[in-house]
């Protein structure tokens, strides 16, 4: 299962799709489609599946996103880093398989641990790295696993609303600010 962010991941990782002969499922966020990004012009530029990506080193705290969620957090780094908490950003690019490995070496150097997502708090995504984390990196967590995800009720339909319901960047920064302990 693949939610890239950017067009040159979800261009390479839709090549490695229909190359690999088991069933693949490729989530795409509308959202994403009015953003330009660049395109490395290559022959054949093909990543790995179930390989997610540091796309910000840090060392305060690490967050997890993928799909739109990595707009949010990168643009939440830069406010948190203005604020003295350097946050590790992995973009997990694929959701099955979940390459837990990139995220738990991340939470053993950063003690920290936020995870980002648009889908309902329940049985997500963020609930699974989290309890994967606590699993693998318990001594190593200086505080609890916080999630950020959208609100536990039905997607509105009008965009004021709608806009209340998904995470924000201000919520990013509450809780990886929490997770520091500097609210």
């Amino acid at each position: 299962m693949i939610s890239p962010y950017f067009a040159a991941d979800a261009k390479a990782l839709l090549k490695a799709a229909i190359r690999d002969p088991n069933p693949v499922i490729f989530l795409e966020n509308e959202i994403v489609y009015g953003r330009s990004f660049p395109v490395p012009k290559l022959d054949d530029f093909v990543l790995p599946i179930g390989k997610a990506r540091i796309i910000r080193p840090g060392t305060s705290v690490t967050i997890v996103s993928h799909s739109v969620g990595v707009g949010l957090i990168l643009e939440s780094a830069e406010a948190l880093a203005k604020q003295g908490i350097d946050a590790e950003l992995i973009d997990l690019r694929t959701l099955r398989p979940l390459d837990i490995d990139t995220v738990v070496a991340s939470v053993q150097k950063t003690n920290r641990l936020v995870t980002v997502e648009q889908g309902w708090p329940i049985c997500s995504i963020g609930s699974e790295i989290a309890s994967q984390v606590v699993d693998k990196a318990f001594d190593y967590l200086d505080a609890p696993p916080a999630k950020v995800a959208g609100k536990d009720v039905p997607m509105p339909y009008a965009a004021n609303l709608e806009k209340l319901a998904l995470p924000s960047v201000d919520d990013i920064i509450a809780a990886a600010k929490a997770v520091c302990y500097r609210v």
